[in-house]
């Protein structure tokens, strides 16, 4: 029971913990920062892209089983195989990814981790990144990317 109490306690503390990747460089304008976003994401997909390949989940069979009732009648049902399920994989995917972040890292981004802004935290809106900080946080307050900012 102590086991248990202790691992709600973690689980609870690390969700209050959670932080978002996002890339940071000091001074840059928030336009810029989208357009090298999708300048990268261009160059990434042109060297890499997307290629699919059609998979299928493992088959296992499934031996006969008896399967008797409450009056005792029983019946055997016959073996059969399940799985074989298709799925797509992107075998470009991780290249794409890497070739992302070596283009943003080229630019000058450094892609960092941080936590999200409490709700009523008086913070600094820019249109320019600011310098990391200690209280450095995300601030989202609409759908879309979210602004990194300091405390007031």
């Amino acid at each position: 029971m102590r086991r248990l109490i202790l691992a709600s306690l973690a689980a609870s503390l690390l969700s209050a913990c959670v932080t978002e990747t996002v890339y940071h460089a000091a001074g840059v304008t928030l336009a810029t920062r989208d357009a090298d976003i999708a300048g990268c994401e261009r160059h990434a997909l042109s060297r890499f892209p997307v290629q699919t390949q059609i998979r299928y989940t493992p088959r296992v069979y499934v031996p006969p089983r008896q399967v008797c009732n409450s009056a005792g009648s029983c019946t055997i049902r016959p073996g059969y195989f399940d799985g074989g399920d298709p799925y797509t994989v992107d075998l470009n995917e991780n290249f794409r990814r890497t070739a992302f972040a070596g283009c943003m890292g080229a630019r000058g981004y450094t892609e960092v981790g941080l936590p999200r802004c409490e709700e009523g935290e008086a913070i600094v809106l820019s249109t320019t990144m600011p310098p990391l900080t200690g209280g450095t946080c995300l601030y989202r307050p609409a759908p879309g990317p979210a602004l990194i900012v300091n405390p007031a």
